[in-house]
């Protein structure tokens, strides 16, 4: 392609040579050029670049009289003055009327696009790219790739390369817009530097790319500058991005500081709570054991004591009878003979009695424990950094090893339970259980889920339920002792706010010390009496807090006597020590797993699991020792068959022998079972009525021993036992005088003698009659 200098020439040339003059008589036609006629010159050019037809001498159609787009696409030409008149050209304006296709196809053959509306601009090399460059020596509009690149005519010949929008001075060399700089000259050759080399980064002229930089990535000046100054514009980018993100990191480590120490400082509090809940076990166990021994001491001196007195009664008989022989020696006659019949009866007596009190010799053997635990117990516990992502499954895993790893001991030391120092007396007066064989027992105080969770997935065996959880003797109910039906043994516990007074209790629960422990839910604090009746402490207030309760209702305790507690209106579940002193607590108020609304009734296995009747929810959950969710029962609301008034409204609950988990349904009036993994109701019974098989309103619910579940039908003021298959075996009748309609059986415990503990609610505008106050609520049958 021509230069656009050669192409003014040609044109030129062929113009005629009459454009002189008309301008005035101070210029010559032969001495200088016209303005006006270069004027001319520039715009025939534009118009034969745009119509090729007029290069070549061919006459003007009808067409050329339509304005032709401007190529340079300057927005200041429509305001320039026009000093050609009527021959010039509006190049600013756009055309609506230029809209013919063949003329679009001939300005884009051309190299040389215009800007109007109806044609597409695209580069003149790859025809593909929109151009954002113009060469002023060429006058092609090139892309930014196509401009830069190495091969480009215009980077070999040092065009003068300008944006598409910036307007060269007419009449000016084109070289001289961009030569003005002092050109620089290659130190080997001494020819002008055309070149980039990337690799030495040096300027390097055409010379060197044929020997030392041949095998060099170089570029051409221009192209590597431009290139040069994005590299700038992005480093420098990239240094703000920097900054921004080292800032952030910046704060990130703060924040990292300050979690940090806070974790550290919850870490301290889990070791304090992880190891004050083994030396609490230790010291329960001790405690335990202690009075155990005690218990025996005194059971066997008591035998002893009376064993020795019936001697000493014998021994006076004896004496008695020997003295009376003596002075029987001096009778005549008959005397003499009755003398000696009666004697040597009396002599026969003493010895029979004498030989059947034969005591065989007894002594107390104590059991050692497993010292190997000693060194697992050691190992209990312990701390390592890890990712946050990584920390829950780290945690999940090192927990499980560790327990596996405790039970792997415990299994090899079956002979004795763990952390359990076991006494027994030879030939002893009562027949005692084998503890290690009856009670399963976790090794940690604090986390009973170590059996649970080991067990659900490797060992069969399953919690069963108690009557007194922990307690070493089997508890068996028994029929009440009163001639008089409805009449117990004694009764405690007045309407009142001082010690030993109640208002509107609900649980109720016997502690394997013989303790009746009760949920004085209106006072808002927990009672603990003896198995008298006799007041014995107390713990508890009005309040949100550890240790403080809104209205309390549900109460058990497990294998280790502590003291589970539903805080019902705070929807939470408590623990306690068996003094009273505050554990842990788990639950909030939601309809997720491990939240409550409304909680109500409370029971523990032998495995250390507890089970919370959820009422609002309609449903039950398990929980491990330490308040781990495990899994929960939904109680389906629909009720094709009609016979129920409305959603399960679980309210007592306990665990059975066999592992099973009973639970009242109050509204519906029946009991439920549910099988060990809460996935299904094994039976249902029960209807609304007050015959055999019916019930109204059952509330709590308590097993013996022996597989009996006993329950407080409340409405119907009596007290239900039923097989371990839900089929009642007696009921009993707790209307009694002092009592009235009123005043219904919320909860039953059994006393380690298997007599019946029943904890009596009254309504609430009965609590506040002043004719109610001396009523006792807590009856022992």
């Amino acid at each position: 392609m021509t230069s656009f200098a050669n192409m003014t020439q040609s044109l030129a040339a062929s113009l005629p040579a009459t454009s002189t003059s008309s301008s005035g008589p101070n210029h010559g036609a032969t001495d200088q050029e016209d303005p006006l006629g270069m004027s001319n010159i520039i715009c025939s050019l534009l118009e034969n670049m745009n119509k090729p037809s007029t290069m070549q001498g061919g006459p003007s159609n009808s067409s050329s009289s339509t304005l032709p787009y401007d190529i340079w696409a300057l927005p200041s030409c429509s305001s320039l003055p026009n000093p050609i008149g009527s021959s010039s050209r509006d190049y600013g304006s756009t055309s609506n009327n230029n809209n013919n296709a063949s003329h679009s196809k001939e300005d884009n053959s051309s190299g040389s696009p215009g800007t109007s509306s109806s044609v597409s601009i695209t580069c003149f090399r790859c025809e593909e790219r929109t151009p954002t460059m113009r060469c002023l020596e060429c006058n092609d509009l090139f892309c930014h790739e196509c401009c830069h690149k190495v091969t480009s005519d215009c980077q070999l010949r040092e065009h003068t390369l300008l944006p598409i929008h910036q307007i060269s001075p007419i009449g000016a060399r084109p070289n001289s817009v961009t030569n003005d700089k002092e050109v620089m000259y290659c130190e080997l050759h001494c020819d002008p530097v055309r070149y980039y080399c990337e690799a030495c980064i040096i300027f390097i002229c055409q010379e060197c790319t044929l020997w030392v930089h041949k095998d060099h990535c170089y570029t051409p000046i221009k192209g590597a500058l431009d290139m040069c100054r994005i590299g700038v514009f992005r480093a420098i980018e990239d240094t703000k991005t920097g900054t921004k993100a080292i800032k952030t990191a910046i704060d990130r480590a703060v924040a990292m500081s300050k979690a940090y120490e806070k974790e550290t400082a919850e870490a301290n509090m889990k070791i304090r709570k992880a190891m004050r809940c083994f030396a609490q076990a230790i010291e329960d166990r001790e405690k335990y054991l202690l009075d155990k021994v005690e218990k025996m001491r005194q059971a066997k001196m008591n035998d002893l004591t009376d064993h020795m007195n019936t001697l000493r009664g014998i021994l006076a008989g004896l004496a008695h009878t020997n003295e009376t022989l003596v002075r029987s020696m001096d009778s005549e006659g008959i005397d003499l003979f009755m003398a000696k019949e009666k004697g040597r009866a009396q002599v026969d007596y003493f010895s029979c009695m004498f030989k059947n009190m034969y005591v065989n010799e007894e002594r107390i053997m104590f059991i050692p424990p497993n010292y190997d635990l000693v060194d697992q117990i050691k190992r209990q516990c312990d701390l390592q950094l890890a990712p946050v992502n990584a920390l829950h499954s780290l945690t999940s895993s090192s927990t499980l090893q560790s327990r596996q790893s405790l039970l792997q001991s415990l299994q090899s030391a079956q002979t004795f339970s763990p952390l359990t120092y076991q006494m027994s007396i030879t030939n002893s007066l009562r027949s005692l259980p084998d503890y290690t064989t009856s009670h399963t027992r976790s090794t940690n105080y604090y986390d009973h889920s170590i059996s649970s969770s080991i067990s659900m997935e490797s060992n069969p065996a399953r919690g069963i339920g108690q009557a007194i959880p922990g307690y070493w003797m089997s508890v068996s109910v028994k029929p009440t002792r009163s001639p008089v039906p409805g009449v117990p043994m004694f009764s405690f516990g007045r309407e009142g706010q001082d010690e030993g007074q109640v208002s509107r209790p609900w649980g109720l629960c016997v502690d394997r010390e013989g303790n009746i422990i009760v949920a004085d839910r209106r006072n808002n604090r927990i009672q603990i009496f003896n198995n008298r009746g006799e007041f014995r402490t107390m713990f508890g207030s009005k309040g949100t807090g550890p240790g403080e309760f809104d209205l309390p209702a549900g109460i058990t305790t497990d294998t280790y006597g502590r003291i589970i507690v539903i805080d019902k209106d705070n929807h939470r579940v408590q623990i306690f020590t068996s003094s009273g002193n505050f554990i842990l607590k788990f639950g909030s108020f939601g309809k997720e797993c491990g939240q409550f609304q409304y909680p109500w009734d409370v029971a523990v296995n032998t495995l250390g699991n507890i089970v919370v009747t959820d009422t609002r929810n309609h449903r039950i959950q398990l929980f491990t020792s330490d308040g781990t969710y495990i899994t929960k029962f939904v109680f389906e609301g629909a009720n094709p068959a009609k016979l129920l008034k409305g959603p399960t409204t679980p309210r007592g609950v306990c665990f059975t022998t066999s592992g099973n988990i009973i639970v009242s349904d109050f509204e519906n009036h029946r009991l439920l079972m549910v099988d060990p993994t809460l996935s299904k109701v094994l039976h249902c019974v029960g209807r609304e009525g007050s015959g055999i098989g019916e019930l109204n309103r059952p509330s709590g619910i308590v097993t013996d021993d022996d597989g009996r579940i006993i329950v407080a039908d409340s409405k119907n003021h009596r007290v239900l036992v039923f097989t371990s298959e839900l089929r009642i075996l007696w009921a009993v009748d707790l209307k009694s005088p002092g009592l009235d309609d009123k005043d219904r059986p919320s909860d039953v415990a059994l006393t380690p003698e298997g007599y019946l503990v029943v904890l009596f609610e009254t309504l609430p505008d009965t609590a506040r009659d002043i004719s109610s106050h001396g009523k006792q609520y807590i009856k022992v049958y």
